[in-house]
């Protein structure tokens, strides 16, 4: 834990923090027993192994090995720092921030850099929408919006907005009220000139605002009106905003996204927006990118079914075939909807209506089957037809995918090319080499001392009858030696065993895994009697301890023994005695 962060604003933020809640907006979470489960976020899976356990506000992956409670969940899928994922949940709980006190001046520093940011998308967000309800200045992009058959209500629920061709009105608007110019460099909503001013980077466009999974304006996308080059012009990327980690309308759509239990992925703007004014929900587009593996797992938080529908070009054709590997590596279904030709959603939303995509799963065509009838268009029967498909087909056919879908992948593609499956299969077989696994031998005592640590994290309520001091130096495995100072000291600190705070005080990343794995693990165990379950870890590590005594005093007797010191032999041989029966006395206590 980072010293300089109030430990006591940390504890406030964190029991108002609820961890299901939290991670609930990422991830789709199915109630099991006292936990909830889903697919993770952090690996790709079929069977859900992301556990979450509400009562001690932590998670675990049980396929990953990733852990941790909720300020670690948001550094590792939001990539924040420990101060900026404490500051994000004290915004979103209510909870205020005196950013120099509670924070430290290094991470309150990085913290209100973040504010600033969000605070000038905000004020440029207002500014391009108060743009386009002004009668006279916005009245170009009102009509453009009409031309497209966008209505009011979606323009506000996307908050559309109007950048006015103008090279420095935004500057001035943002300085007139009071914005950090440097925020908004940096940002990419102003651009330096040589000179040093500043001007707008975005003129004579329809604007798109981006938002996060909480609302908040991360970045922005434009389309011109009229003539003018490019067409489209996003943010660049900044601290808030990495094009190939959100997805558009994503905040908008995720609601009916795990109602339907279905994304439709759509490739602009336009093409989402024109679906949503039809009625159509569960539509998210790309941002000028194609689909990337963390734009999936963000998919994967709402839905087990996404559709693709891109444009019926080279480009939309090229998209989808680099995706398959995504898809098939995330374990998330996906299918395509195809277009006539020369369409796109927004065109054959207009032309023909909806009712594709009312309910596109069953009307729509597997990625694979799509990329295969791709692949053997023009190949008839010919020979040099058939190797070109074959070509094309093969890098699906050797990556690392479900070995049971390549299968099926492999029975297509032979069928439709005429070659027994076993010819393909040998020709697509990849040498790897065989690594050779080794597992360092763990003794009694490590053992031991695990199964003693989940029995701690299980029943912590047993910390008030055991001396857990008294035996820490008696921990032979480093790794449960620390863990188990550090439940004392947790202990200690509060009186009784916070696994969150826990966790959350424990640098190594390895440490914090092994503790959420070891503590939901040991929700397998039910004891009848506690005492005398402890009774037995108490004489386990007696035991242990008396043993490495014996194998000591025996070296020292036969040192002894070489030196010719019989007195001293004699002494060290009353001491094994006495030793080995304690250890009798032990072993009949069982």
């Amino acid at each position: 834990m980072a010293p300089l962060i109030s430990e006591a604003k940390i504890l406030e933020i964190k029991d108002a923090a609820p961890i299901a809640e939290v991670i609930g907006q990422y991830v789709r979470l199915t109630p099991r027993g006292r936990y909830l489960v889903g697919l993770c976020p952090f690996h790709a899976e079929k069977t859900p192994s992301f556990t979450v356990y509400p009562e001690r506000q932590i998670f675990h992956c049980f396929g990953c090995g990733a852990g941790g409670n909720v300020f670690s969940f948001l550094m590792q899928h939001l990539r924040l720092t420990f101060p900026e994922a404490v500051a994000e949940l004290a915004q979103r709980f209510g909870i205020a921030l005196n950013w120099q006190k509670d924070l430290g001046p290094g991470p309150a520093r990085l913290s209100r850099q973040r504010q600033t940011w969000f605070e000038v998308n905000e004020m440029a967000a207002a500014f391009f929408a108060q743009t386009l309800a002004h009668p006279q200045q916005g009245k170009i992009a009102r009509e453009y919006l009409a031309q497209r058959g966008l209505p009011e209500a979606v323009a506000k629920t996307y908050r559309l907005g109007y950048a006015p061709d103008d090279w420095r009105l935004l500057v001035r608007t943002l300085s007139e009220r009071g914005a950090n110019l440097e925020a908004a460099l940096q940002l990419g909503l102003l651009v330096q000139n040589n000179s040093g001013g500043n001007y707008d980077r975005f003129r004579g466009r329809l604007m798109f605002p981006i938002f996060d999974l909480q609302g908040r304006v991360i970045a922005f996308g434009g389309r011109i009106i009229g003539a003018g080059e490019p067409k489209y012009l996003n943010s660049p990327e900044s601290g808030l905003y990495t094009k190939g980690r959100h997805l558009y309308g994503l905040y908008q759509a995720k609601d009916a996204i795990r109602q339907q239990n279905l994304a439709i992925v759509v490739e602009g703007y336009m093409d989402l927006l024109a679906l949503r004014a039809r009625g159509i929900g569960p539509v998210v587009a790309t941002l000028g990118t194609a689909l990337t593996r963390e734009q999936l797992r963000l998919l994967k938080g709402y839905t087990s079914r996404v559709v693709l529908v891109f444009d019926a070009d080279a480009a939309g054709l090229k998209a989808m075939q680099r995706s398959l590997p995504l898809f098939s590596g995330e374990r998330l279904p996906a299918r395509v909807l195809t277009l006539p030709a020369g369409e796109d959603p927004d065109t054959y939303a207009a032309r023909y209506g909806v009712a594709i995509f009312q309910d596109p799963w069953d009307q729509a065509q597997p990625l694979f089957e799509f990329i295969l009838d791709q692949a053997m268009v023009g190949a008839a029967d010919s020979l040099e037809g058939k190797l070109s498909a074959f070509n094309t087909l093969k890098p699906y056919l050797q990556d690392d995918v479900d070995p049971v879908e390549k299968n099926l992948w492999l029975q297509l593609a032979a069928k439709r090319l005429g070659v027994p499956e076993s010819v393909l299969a040998a020709s697509c077989q990849a040498a790897r080499p065989t690594p050779l696994l080794t597992r360092p031998a763990q003794d009694d005592s490590f053992n031991l001392e695990k199964r003693f640590i989940k029995l701690l994290l299980t029943y912590p309520e047993v910390l008030a009858k055991f001396d857990l001091a008294a035996y820490l130096d008696q921990f032979r495995n480093p790794e449960m030696q620390t863990i188990a100072r550090c439940i004392h000291a947790c202990y200690q600190q509060v009186g009784y065993l916070d696994h969150s705070l826990l966790v959350m005080q424990i640098e190594e990343e390895d440490l914090c895994r092994r503790i959420c794995s070891l503590a939901l693990a040991a929700e397998n165990y039910r004891l009848e009697n506690l005492e005398a379950e402890l009774a037995d870890y108490t004489r386990s590590f007696e035991k242990i301890r008396l043993k490495r005594d014996y194998q000591h005093l025996r070296q020292k007797m036969e040192q002894a023994y070489k030196n010719g010191k019989g007195g001293e032999v004699l002494a060290l041989q009353a001491e094994l005695q006495n030793l080995r029966q304690r250890l009798k006395e032990l072993a009949s206590a069982h």
